[in-house]
């Protein structure tokens, strides 16, 4: 009976469940607000509106399917039964017509008729004896009232219809039936085998009758819903048509508006300089005046000619879109299969009673089955047109808004065109006037001004701009000669009032200057200003003061609770004290001058907490701050993004940045103070930066012309015991000096709940995005949502969830807007995150990863969801090899991110982990240098001048072993002599910002041996701008269609020429950078970033002398690399990754030279699942096994000739 089931489940059960998790349901199981089984579909309401002519309607929807029974409530339904008998044969009457609620669910067919129980007419398949069907308790058939000893044989009457037809009507009582007894005779007796199985026979096929009806019913329901969604959608389709003919007329409209307005700006140029030149002196060269008419001729004729363009071009895209909707249309209207006729099936395998009547309903359930195929495949071809029109119509819609970015853009136009005209008439009537009042002077002789303004001439003994201005004071009365028309009279006070506004409007503001420092003079916004004297730390500014002012105090530390206001207020109560003011001198021993101090550094762990807190304390000061700016206070250091304006006393930077200065400047001769904040995170680079800082306090300040250095370690929760220690020999003390002091101060935290789920959550991406949806729909506004998650990958599976969650919300509910905030993220991106949202009734959400744990806030965060977890880069230096795992964070990262919700009133956390797993977690982080490669940071301490170093001051010194490896590594890359010492090669691989290996390869490819710089410029770029720039596809389908796109980037060599080729291509692409990134999957962000790199790289080779010349700018045509090239490029990365080489073992897997560990080939390589001779890998990480990742193919002698040199 599968035949005859209720449908099969389907097989979109990833969507079913999205649809579930968002609280909606599918589009193709809404149906009408009408009844759907009885009202026919109307006339279509669109037919007369629709344009296309041509497009023939689709029929519409009709009661039945090929005439067949509708079903239970559909028009004309009725159940399948042989005729009713005529009231002669002592029936009743005809049964009213069956609809919703007829036969099945209504007065025949309800609880206590033939069914259900309820009252209906006479015993249907017996004519004999009361019917079966009589109001009573209900059920199948149901026993009449009164009858509880009926016979058994009325459960299943209604299986014996025709044997009941074929008996005559008679008054005497039949077998079986109701009333009578088992014989007919009055005696009662056992039934016999052959009538058991008669009645057993019939049941059977009353159920096989009942089940085969209800098919036909939901068939023919399934069709008339199916023809009904077809109906609306096409409706649809119509409606956008004429949605995109109004977005197409608006585009026009807007065209010509921005034309016409040119128009007008060029017309109101033309009087002003007609109306400047009937009284300017005439100094032009009359030699160039034909080449100068000529070139503004040539601009005219480009902007019209532009202007043409851009009218064809809105005029083609018109066009298109309306032959796409009526292609649509066509091919719609003749996608659905034709209606079949019944046709007869052969059913003699079985020899059942009724066999005609079943095998109706079977033709009846096959027509309709094949019918709603087409009407699905239909819904398909519309949903997918609907689908298309849509994508088109929202780029319309962007090329719109981008037109008209502002909606009073045209008005304004036009509004400063009218100033322009109404400023141009009150310059021409006051040269008219100025003529009046001289017209008996003597002609005016031209002569030099003495004012210092060049653009100001002397006519008439009266002083006027070029520009038709009056700068003069009135003429004196008595002069004054009576006007010679009435039209230009002597001017009203109101005009003179309205010359002098507008010549005080043109006057250009001049910045204030700082007599004392020559710098730009701060002026602090008195606004914000009142919200600095309200945080925590204002009333401890006289203590930090003098904390510092103190003869030998040269270290502070400063332990600031969240939200206290230390790392914008400690920079500006510091550079305004008398010591960190710049001097010159000259050192001891030297007729050399030079300049120390004057700066206050600022340190930050990550490139967005750097620059939010200069914009802000920018903000606060009143001091500019953005490029182009030539001078201001305030200045912030980042990689890829430099803005220091000239007299910049507070300068916020990255740790890193930092300690490139260090190699340059040991003694940081630019700087009075040095502020390390947010030291609890213990990166490498600020453990390296501290130690650094501890060797310049120790000594006696030589190298900085005696002048101490101030050094102020700030945190919210350090470990203030640690830092005494680290600190406590740093100068001898003399007495009632001292050379670290602690002060402690309380934050501005208001009160925070937390919430901890009850027990482990399997999921934690699909329990954030519950707890997110909750909390918008719970959680009244305002009040914003930070969420923190473990990377780029996961924040951006969860940003598109809940974006498509966003667009189900009913009206009533507030809307949302989700920013990302990570690493790798764009400067401009990133400060997005922290702009309030402009839009009203409108609820933010930030998903980012640990860098908004600290640092920074996120204004308007009052719900903050802590997954709990972090990736976590660990470093095993016996098996060098690194692990990115995400690994539970530590108490301090938990109470970190809880404070983010109480910075500007009460808030909540939402841990997903239960409180027992919050109290078995770590106190604190584990310093990175004691779980990453220290070969970087052993590369800076030998430039630095670092001979031991074993002995260098770190708070916590890695394992010797992790050293002695990173110093025969570094002397195997060239970078270090026989005796320790950094060799020349060293020093410039130590200024290149990437790392030591990624540094050899760059100084070989300069070599004449391999000349091939641009191209490992191009490379390493690609591998240093984050993660992989290919995404990672996880539908088949989706795999399919990439790859068609992948392939002409994939090279049989590997992943290090793919990388070339791909940036390559990148480059050599003008026209869609975003879609060409986009058909291939390939990381938009990264791309940019690898840009950055390349340029900077570029730049710096150049500095250092490794490049004759810069390379040509993009974009260059792409022309692929030969093998032979190819095969150099590859030798050349062998000079820094020889040691990170796997030959090929006999048992087909691959065993590394160094180690001698079994490594595999990462799925994401283009080599993965291939089998060379040996293989050379730049990252050997442990996930869930060990993976040779940006693999290439190479020769194994190669690997020889490279250990050998």
């Amino acid at each position: 009976m599968k035949k005859f089931g209720f449908g099969k489940k389907g097989d979109d059960g990833e969507d079913a469940s999205r649809h579930a998790l968002f609280g909606r349901k599918k589009s193709s199981q809404s149906v009408s607000s009408d009844n759907p089984y009885a009202k026919q579909g109307g006339k279509d309401p669109y037919a007369d509106d629709a344009k296309y002519a041509n497009v023939t309607p689709y029929q519409q929807a009709r009661a039945g399917v090929n005439n067949a029974p509708g079903g239970p409530g559909g028009p004309g339904a009725q159940s399948y039964s042989a005729p009713s008998p005529s009231p002669a044969q002592g029936g009743h009457s005809p049964q009213p017509p069956s609809g919703y609620g007829a036969d099945r669910y209504g007065s025949g067919g309800g609880y206590g008729g033939n069914r259900y129980g309820d009252a209906a007419p006479q015993n249907r398949y017996n004519n004999a004896g009361p019917a079966p069907g009589a109001r009573g308790p209900g059920g199948y058939g149901g026993f009449g009232p009164g009858e509880p000893d009926s016979n058994r044989d009325n459960l299943f009457a209604g299986a014996q219809e025709r044997q009941a037809q074929k008996q005559p009507a008679t008054n005497e009582p039949q077998s079986g039936a109701a009333g009578g007894s088992y014989g007919g005779y009055g005696e009662e007796r056992e039934l016999t085998a052959e009538e058991q199985e008669e009645i057993e026979y019939q049941s059977i096929l009353a159920e096989k009758r009942q089940l085969q009806q209800d098919s036909a019913s939901s068939v023919n329901r399934s069709v008339q819903m199916a023809r009904q969604a077809n109906e609306v959608g096409r409706a649809t389709l119509a409606r956008l048509g004429a949605q995109g003919e109004r977005l197409n007329n608006t585009e026009k409209h807007l065209d010509l508006a921005a034309n016409q307005n040119k128009i007008a700006q060029d017309r109101a140029a033309e009087l002003k300089t007609l109306n400047g030149s009937m009284f300017a002196v005439h100094v032009s060269n009359p030699f160039t005046s034909k080449q100068r008419k000529l070139k503004a001729d040539e601009e005219v004729m480009t902007r019209h000619r532009n202007e043409r363009e851009q009218r064809e071009a809105t005029r083609r895209d018109g066009f298109q879109a309306n032959q796409r909707m009526e292609g649509n249309f066509k091919e719609i209207g003749g996608a659905a299969r034709p209606r079949q006729q019944p046709r007869k099936k052969d059913y003699g395998k079985f020899n059942l009673d009724d066999e005609e009547g079943a095998d109706e309903l079977e033709d009846q359930i096959d027509d309709g089955i094949e019918e709603l195929s087409g009407q699905v495949s239909m819904m398909n071809m519309v949903g997918r047109a609907i689908g298309k029109e849509v994508d088109t119509q929202n780029k319309q819609i962007d090329r719109i808004m981008n037109k008209a970015s502002d909606p009073d853009a045209v008005d304004d136009a036009t509004r400063m065109n009218r100033e322009r005209l109404a400023r141009i008439n009150l310059q021409r009537k006051s040269n008219i006037y100025i003529m009046t009042t001289e017209n008996s002077a003597p002609p005016a002789k031209r002569r030099k001004t003495k004012t210092k303004d060049p653009n100001v001439i002397t006519i008439g003994g009266k002083t006027i701009s070029l520009e038709g201005y009056l700068t003069a004071p009135a003429p004196k009365p008595e002069k004054v000669a009576p006007p010679t028309t009435p039209a230009v009279a002597a001017e009203p006070e109101k005009e003179e009032k309205e010359r002098k506004e507008i010549h005080l409007s043109e006057r250009p503001r001049r910045s204030f200057k700082d007599r004392q420092n020559g710098k730009s003079r701060s002026r602090e916004d008195p606004k914000l200003l009142k919200t600095r004297r309200q945080l925590p730390i204002w009333q401890y500014r006289e203590e930090i003061q003098q904390a510092l002012r103190k003869s030998g105090s040269d270290v502070l530390v400063l332990v600031g609770e969240t939200g206290s206001g230390k790392s914008t207020q400690v920079p500006q109560f510091l550079y305004q004290e008398p010591w960190c003011k710049r001097q010159k001198l000259k050192i001891a021993g030297s007729d050399d001058e030079i300049s120390v101090g004057g700066m206050v550094a600022i340190t930050q762990p990550r490139r967005v907490a750097a620059t939010t807190l200069a914009h802000r304390v920018s903000q606060e000061a009143g001091t500019p701050l953005g490029k182009g700016r030539p001078d201001g206070l305030v200045g912030y250091s980042v990689r890829f993004d430099h803005q220091v304006p000239k007299g910049s006393r507070i300068k916020f930077l990255t740790e890193g940045m930092l300690l490139h200065e260090l190699l340059r400047d040991p003694n940081l001769r630019n700087y009075s103070a040095i502020v390390v904040d947010e030291i609890h995170e213990r990166s490498l680079d600020v453990d390296l930066l501290v130690g650094f800082l501890k060797q310049i306090l120790a000594s006696d300040f030589t190298g900085r012309g005696g002048i101490p250095l101030k050094v102020v370690i700030m945190s919210a929760t350090a470990d203030v015991e640690g830092i005494q220690e680290f600190f406590k020999d740093v100068r001898p003390k003399k007495e009632g000096e001292e050379t670290l002091q602690v002060l402690k101060i309380k934050g501005r935290q208001y009160p925070v709940t937390v919430h901890h789920e009850p027990r482990p959550v399997p999921d934690i991406q699909d329990a954030l995005l519950k707890t997110i949806y909750k909390i918008h729909l719970q959680e009244q506004l305002p009040g914003d949502i930070l969420a923190f998650l473990t990377g780029q990958e996961e924040i951006e599976a969860a940003q598109k969830l809940i974006e498509e969650y966003a667009a189900t919300l009913a009206s009533n509910v507030p809307k949302i807007k989700v920013f990302p905030l990570y690493g790798q993220l764009s400067m401009d991106a990133q400060r997005e995150a922290f702009l309030p949202v402009k839009a009203s009734f409108t609820r933010k959400i930030v998903l980012a990863t640990n860098i908004a744990e600290t640092s920074v806030t996120v204004p308007g965060v009052r719900y903050v969801v802590d997954c709990g977890k972090a990736k976590v880069k660990q470093y095993r230096a016996r098996l060098g090899m690194e692990s990115l795992l995400a690994k539970p964070i530590s108490k301090s990262s938990a109470v970190q991110r809880t404070g983010r919700a109480g910075r500007e009133g009460p808030g909540k956390c939402f841990r997903l982990y239960p409180e027992a797993a919050f109290k078995t977690l770590q106190d604190s982080d584990l310093p990175e240098i004691l779980r990453n490669d220290v070969l970087g940071a052993v590369l800076t301490m030998k430039a630095r001048g670092i001979q031991d170093v074993l002995a260098f001051p770190l708070m916590d010194p890695p394992e010797t072993e992790a050293i002695e490896k990173a110093l025969i590594h570094l002397h195997f890359l060239g970078a270090l002599n026989d005796d320790g010492s950094i060799t020349t090669v060293g020093e410039t691989m130590a200024r290149f910002p990437i790392s030591a290996p990624l540094g050899a390869v760059i100084l070989a490819a300069a070599n004449p041996e391999f000349d091939c710089l641009i191209e490992a410029i191009d490379i390493i770029s690609c591998i240093t701008s984050g993660e992989d720039i290919f995404l990672s596809i996880q539908s088949e389908e989706a795999q399919e269609e990439v790859e068609t796109f992948r392939k002409e980037l994939q090279r049989r060599e590997g992943d290090i020429i793919t990388y070339l080729t791909t940036i390559q291509q990148y480059t050599a692409e003008n026209a869609d950078r975003v879609n060409w990134c986009k058909q291939r999957k390939i990381n938009m962000r990264n791309m940019k970033q690898a840009l950055n790199i390349r340029r900077q790289l570029r730049g710096m080779c150049l500095k250092e002398k490794l490049l004759d010349e810069a390379p040509p700018a993009d974009p260059q045509p792409f022309v692929p690399i030969s093998p032979e090239r190819a095969e150099q490029v590859l030798k050349c990365f062998l000079r820094g990754f020889a040691l990170k080489t796997a030959m090929l073992a006999p048992d087909g897997s691959f065993v590394t030279v160094q180690g001698k560990h079994v490594v595999a080939i990462h799925p994401a390589s283009v080599l993965h699942g291939q089998k060379k001779e040996a293989i050379m890998f730049l990252e050997h990480v442990y996930t869930n096994k060990n993976y040779a990742k940006k693999v290439s193919s190479i020769q194994a002698a190669w690997i020889t000739e490279a250990l050998e040199k």
